[in-house]
């Protein structure tokens, strides 16, 4: 009393500041993880229906086609 500025306590101990810091940490890893792992699938997906499809320039045919076998995908 008679001060205009009185402190505010503060309770938040090292351990709770510890477990805050680690919980944001890996909330944030495991959200990036899980958006990475989306856009992966979603690119094996097309990449998938473009080798089924044939989907590219007539004159780069053969080489879409041996990528396509190298790297596991059906092209028929």
């Amino acid at each position: 009393m008679g001060t205009a500025q009185q402190e505010i306590p503060v309770f938040i101990s090292f351990n709770k500041v510890v477990a805050l810091y680690f919980t944001m940490t890996f909330t944030c890893v495991g959200a990036t993880a899980l958006l990475a792992t989306v856009g992966v699938n979603q690119l094996d997906k097309a990449t998938a229906k473009q080798c089924l499809t044939h989907d590219w320039p007539q004159a780069a045919h053969q080489i879409h086609m041996d990528w396509c076998a190298e790297n596991g995908y059906a092209t028929n």
